[in-house]
């Protein structure tokens, strides 16, 4: 095996890896949840820190070594540096935005809360599913996952039993003209003081497209 296909190999077996994991990063991260390990976020995310950093070294070292594998093997040098960007772009930007929601129900609201560590992210999608993913300290993170059905503007949602990861959790709320989710019997005073702990629809403007 000459130097050049050692590269290509080295090159996939470093890239693949990474770029499935990116692919099914919310999937994993829901598993080790699942499983109890509130650790599994930010194992992810050191390995995706190390991981990067390697294909970054190894990329410049292909950079380096190219003039010598372009004269042996000529356009089958291209192949290392190649993988090595795509990886590093798909990281950073994927302009397609691939992910394993492809194989999920479409997401048709989407909602975000400010918290202390972080934005929770509520997910409705077509089938009715709905989740919840609250950031914690350090990276880790907690999922509340259950049904969710939208009469008009209001969202009466139920929730699978066993998580309990919010103390208050509102079975019935409403979106008001300024897109927040807000739960029934809150007061306008207090919806003005609390603004910030409901959760925010990302477009209002989608919203109405979906209702219409």
């Amino acid at each position: 095996m000459d130097t050049n296909d050692k590269e290509i190999k080295r090159a996939f077996i470093t890239c693949v890896p990474y770029i499935l994991i990116i692919f099914f990063l919310d999937d994993i991260d829901r598993f080790l949840y699942y499983i109890h390990s509130h650790l599994g976020n930010p194992l992810i995310a050191l390995y995706m820190l190390l991981a990067t950093v390697i294909i970054i070294a190894l990329f410049i070292h292909t950079l380096i070594d190219f003039p010598g594998n372009y004269k042996i093997d000529r356009y089958r040098a291209f192949i290392p540096p190649i993988i090595y960007i795509i990886a590093i772009i798909n990281s950073f930007w994927s302009p397609l935005r691939i992910s394993s929601e492809t194989f999920q129900s479409k997401v048709i609201y989407q909602a975000f809360r400010k918290d202390k560590y972080g934005h929770t992210m509520m997910k409705i999608r077509e089938n009715g599913n709905m989740s919840i993913r609250y950031p914690g300290p350090f990276g880790m993170a907690d999922w509340e996952y259950g049904k969710c059905n939208v009469k008009g503007d209001t969202f009466y949602l139920s929730y699978d039993k066993g998580m309990d990861t919010a103390d208050v959790k509102p079975d019935t709320m409403v979106l008001t003209a300024e897109g927040l989710l807000t739960p029934i019997g809150i007061s306008k005073d207090t919806i003005e003081l609390y603004k910030k702990q409901f959760f925010r629809m990302l477009s209002t403007k989608k919203v109405k497209q979906v209702n219409s």
